[in-house]
């Protein structure tokens, strides 16, 4: 679901407005020991606490867990963990100060409310404008991994050629100039041809018009490569369920070459991979090294 700018900075202002109160409760059990110590001693239900520690540890430790909190919450880094850590010291002073106490239900009701925002929080994150999305955004950049669209595929996956990348080098052209000015009948190149996967289910597709192409000769294929990138190299792995694929691949003269960022990326050790496959360092920069060398290349 895609939200609106408006919407994205109500997320925002949601989570700085409420860090606000965890912060200043913070400062006020540290600045202010005496009086919350007091108040937890004067509570209805304070032995639900005090029996853990006395009531001036619980003060200075909850007042540490609110500031830390309340700014983990309010810089949107590690917010799950921080809307946790509010969660479990609100919870304890709803329970044994709020409850019954003497001034009415404002204070309970309150408690109440902010425990709704935090479960928020530990449901769905910073949502926007926190670090933990910069820090997201940078972990993508550096594995260099390009996000797939978020779309189903429910029926026969059909390949879309893609407009052809490269032309033929200049000395090739010089050559073939030279031939037709003697009069010879030309040759036509061998062809080369990459498809770059990024699902499991991506692999069939490709070792289906890999055996279309090897054996039609209007193709004149010399060589086939399967790259696969992002969630695709899953097919690889010896207990994929791929194998037959696989297999059927390496009799159409497919070459095998898998991302190692995405190895890295989806926590898969090399040594458990199909045999017969090749890691490279990084998948797209390699794509761009077969355009270079005169491959045409399709992307699924």
């Amino acid at each position: 679901m895609e939200f609106t700018p408006l919407q994205r900075l109500s997320f925002l202002a949601l989570r700085l407005m409420s860090s606000l109160i965890f912060i200043i409760a913070g400062l006020n059990h540290l600045l202010q020991t005496a009086g919350a110590t007091a108040r937890l001693e004067k509570a209805p239900f304070a032995q639900l606490a005090t029996w853990i520690a006395p009531a001036e540890t619980l003060i200075i430790l909850s007042g540490i867990g609110l500031l830390l909190g309340g700014f983990l919450l309010m810089a949107g880094f590690k917010t799950k963990l921080a809307a946790l850590l509010l969660l479990a010291i609100l919870i304890p002073i709803t329970l044994t100060v709020q409850v019954g106490n003497a001034a009415g239900n404002g204070p309970l009701f309150k408690n109440i409310a902010l425990l709704g925002v935090l479960v928020f929080f530990v449901a769905n994150g910073a949502v926007y404008y926190g670090l933990d999305q910069v820090l997201e955004l940078k972990k993508k950049l550096q594995a260099s991994i390009q996000t797939t669209r978020n779309s189903t595929y429910l029926g026969t996956l059909v390949i879309s050629l893609m407009v052809l990348l490269g032309s033929c080098t200049a000395g090739t052209a010089a050559s073939q100039t030279a031939q037709q000015q003697q009069g010879t009948e030309s040759v036509a190149a061998k062809k080369k041809y990459a498809v770059l996967i990024s699902q499991p289910n991506h692999l069939k597709a490709a070792v289906n018009t890999a055996e279309t192409i090897t054996k039609d000769s209007r193709y004149n294929s010399e060589a086939f490569v399967v790259m696969a990138c992002g969630k695709s190299v899953e097919a690889f792995k010896k207990d994929g369920g791929m194998t037959e694929e696989i297999e059927k691949g390496k009799a159409a003269g497919v070459t095998y070459k898998i991302c190692g960022m995405s190895l890295r990326q989806f926590n898969i050790d090399p040594n458990t991979l199909a045999e017969g496959v090749e890691i490279t360092p990084n998948g797209l920069t390699y794509m761009f090294d077969l355009q270079q060398q005169g491959f045409t290349t399709v992307e699924l």
